[in-house]
């Protein structure tokens, strides 16, 4: 047991000492919304709403609406999509947020769009889905 608090008391003052900085940076996920897409084909595509503050006192509590458009990629169909993300000014002070909608819940997935902002500001993020 000594020797294990030694070696982390030596390990500290090795790393004060050798001048290395060290930061320890948290984002909070506060909501992550299902959204689910209806393409101009006809068919439903469930995304995630995702939105990260530095704070848990900075309430990341989106809305979103969104257009979506045929495209062609390649000569295929596919669905061009343009999200609006608006997360409301808390208690009077805006604060940063960073929004990207994924296939996947609390940023699983593929990352379709990623985009920081600002509270009380709406976000867009533009991508493409293909049609199935």
């Amino acid at each position: 047991m000594k020797r294990g608090v030694v070696a982390a008391a030596l390990a500290a003052g090795l790393l004060v000492v050798s001048g290395v900085g060290v930061s320890a940076c948290a984002t909070y996920c506060d909501w992550d919304p299902l959204v689910l897409v209806v393409t101009p084909g006809g068919n439903l595509v469930p995304v995630y709403d995702s939105v990260w503050t530095s704070s848990l006192l900075e309430p990341g509590l989106p809305t979103e609406s969104y257009t979506t458009s045929r495209v062609y990629v390649h000569g295929r169909p596919a669905t061009a999509v343009d999200m609006k993300i608006y997360v409301p000014t808390g208690l009077l002070l805006s604060y940063p947020t960073m929004d990207e909608v994924t296939t996947g819940l609390l940023g699983s997935g593929t990352v379709l769009a990623r985009s920081n902002g600002t509270s009380g500001t709406p976000v867009s993020l533009e991508f493409t889905l293909p049609e199935p």
